[in-house]
């Protein structure tokens, strides 16, 4: 008769119990939810930190050396410039393939613009080009 007694006392406890697991395993999925939901905002503001650091960057022209700077301050006061690469690689210093190479990489970069068809044409400073002379005050 005794285990009886203690079998009855122990059932209101497995109620209270199974009342307790089942506010934990709520709480646990609520917690899951907003980790989820804290997950996908990190991931959201990471995207949009790279994409400043993008803009940032594309503003203030970190990626140009001085001789690409040099060929966009004659550019600006000689336009439009012209693809020969001999009259410019003198008038700075620098090889005509290398003229050649920076002018495509200014190029392809966005700073200016070629008109013109196999190699022959001009190359036209665009308002990128501008905006990274007045960044370091040169126009």
């Amino acid at each position: 008769m005794g285990s009886l007694i203690d079998l009855l006392k122990e059932i209101p406890l497995a109620a209270i119990l199974k009342e307790k697991i089942t506010d934990i395993e709520a709480k646990y999925a609520a917690a899951d939810t907003e980790n989820a939901i804290l997950k996908d905002d990190l991931r959201q503001c990471k995207a949009e930190i790279a994409k400043l650091k993008k803009q940032v960057d594309d503003l203030t022209h970190k990626d140009l050396s001085e001789t690409e700077i040099e060929i966009l301050k004659y550019a600006s006061e000689n336009q439009p410039l012209d693809s020969g690469s001999n009259y410019l690689g003198k008038k700075l210093g620098v090889e005509p393939q290398r003229i050649e190479y920076y002018l495509g990489r200014l190029t392809s970069l966005g700073y200016f613009q070629f008109k013109g068809f196999a190699g022959e044409g001009i190359y036209l400073l665009q308002q990128k080009g501008r905006e990274a002379l007045m960044s370091r005050g040169l126009n």
